[in-house]
């Protein structure tokens, strides 16, 4: 249930990020913001589900594996299907989409907590 929540206040950080994106820069610089972190966040979100309903008797490395393919193919689809992205914003949802999980994770079982 951590990991869920951890993708979901990502989701939120990452969508305060893209409407400040747009507003700054333009609509579409804030839509390949939150394209590039859909490729990463739904695979991870699928991963998050399946351990929280117990459905990963595959073993992790199946699901890590999973995991990747499924955002890789979710970059190919995005430029193949949006060729105008810019690579630059894309990147930044997707380096942001990987990040912040993990650090609400740690913050989530800080000592003081």
């Amino acid at each position: 249930k951590r990991l869920l929540y951890a993708t979901g206040v990502a989701a939120v950080i990452i969508a305060a990020a893209a409407v400040l994106a747009g507003v700054v820069r333009g609509f579409d610089v804030g839509l390949d913001l939150v394209l590039g972190a859909l490729v990463v966040l739904v695979p991870s979100f699928w991963v998050a589900l399946s351990l929280t309903a117990g459905r990963s008797a595959g073993g992790a490395v199946w699901m890590g594996l999973a995991r990747y393919t499924a955002a890789a193919i979710g970059f190919a689809l995005l430029f193949a299907l949006r060729p105008s992205s810019s690579p630059g914003m894309v990147l930044l949802g997707s380096i942001l989409a990987l990040l912040i999980p993990p650090i609400v994770l740690a913050w989530q079982q800080r000592p003081d907590k």
